[in-house]
C-alpha cells in the first residue's frame, strides 16, 4: 500500500513538473513573441478618427522599428507617451529626421526642424490630438511598433492605409 501511494505521489510530482517546465516555455515564448514580432494593441480615444475609431484593436508589427528603425511617413505607429511613459499612443507619422513640418495651420507662419534620431508624430483628427504640435519632435526610440491590420470590429477589418484619404 505504501509504495502504491509512494508510486502516485512519484507521478503526480513528475506531472506537475513538466506542466510547470511547459507553463514557462509558452510564457518566453508568448513574451518574446508580443515583445519581440507582434501584439494587439487596443486604440482608444478620438484622435486617429477616421482611420482608427474609438475602441479599435489593432495588430501592430515590432521587427521593423525595433531592429531596423524603419519607420516612414504615413505609417500609424504606437508608441510610449513623452507625457506619460506608462501610457502608449497611436498616431501617424508625418514627419522624419530632418523634415521641416508646420507647427501650426499654417504653413507659413512657423516651422520646426526636426532634430536627428526623432519623429514627427499628429493625429489624423487634427482637431482633437495631443501630439508633437504640443510636445514636440518624439525619440524613434519610443516607437514600440507599427500598426499594419485592423482586427476589430470585425466588420471593418483590413489592412491601414499608409496615408490617410483627409490629407
Amino acid at each position: 500500500m505504501a509504495s502504491t501511494a509512494r508510486k502516485c505521489l512519484q507521478l503526480s510530482g513528475k506531472l506537475v513538473g513538466r506542466i510547470g517546465a511547459y507553463s514557462a516555455i509558452l510564457y518566453c515564448t508568448a513574451h518574446c513573441i508580443t515583445e519581440y514580432a507582434l501584439d494587439f494593441t487596443k486604440c482608444t480615444g478620438p484622435s486617429m478618427q477616421p482611420t482608427i475609431e474609438n475602441n479599435d484593436i489593432v495588430l501592430t508589427e515590432h521587427i521593423s522599428t525595433k531592429f531596423f528603425n524603419k519607420v516612414d511617413k504615413g505609417d500609424v505607429v504606437v508608441l510610449r507617451s513623452p507625457v506619460d511613459p506608462k501610457q502608449f499612443l497611436c498616431k501617424r507619422v508625418v514627419g522624419m529626421e530632418f523634415d521641416e513640418v508646420p507647427v501650426n495651420r499654417w504653413k507659413f507662419l512657423r516651422t520646426k526642424n526636426v532634430p536627428k534620431g526623432h519623429i514627427w508624430i499628429e493625429g489624423d483628427n487634427r482637431t482633437n490630438s495631443t501630439d508633437s504640435r504640443e510636445f514636440g519632435p518624439v525619440p524613434l526610440a519610443m516607437v514600440r511598433g507599427r500598426a499594419v491590420l485592423r482586427v476589430w470590429p470585425w466588420e471593418r477589418r483590413g489592412y491601414l492605409a499608409p496615408h490617410p484619404a483627409s490629407r
